[in-house]
């Protein structure tokens, strides 16, 4: 496997997470038995999460259309993305 099909699905992977996690933290700011502080948080990092899931596919649009591609910076946004999920799979343990 050579590293543009690596990069491909490594920004696919970053582009995923990033979506899912966006889903997640919307369904989590519309809760009820949470404070409006704790509301606005999760609301606030869905909005950050869903675009970050609109600069990586867009990313991955740009790269399977040109051919160009950056290994590095594919691997940083999938360890990226997958620490975003370990971060508000924690975040959502907490007690509200």
């Amino acid at each position: 496997m050579n590293t543009y099909l690596l990069s491909i699905y490594f920004l696919f992977i970053a582009a995923l997470s990033q979506a899912l996690l966006g889903g997640y933290a919307l369904k989590c700011s519309l809760q009820r038995n949470q404070t409006t502080d704790r509301r606005r948080m999760w609301a606030a990092l869905s909005i950050g999460t869903l675009l970050l899931a609109l600069h990586h596919s867009h990313t991955l649009r740009l790269a399977s259309q040109t051919g160009l591609y950056d290994f590095q910076q594919a691997t940083l946004v999938m360890l990226a993305g997958l620490a975003s999920c370990l971060a508000i799979w924690l975040l959502r343990r907490q007690p509200s």
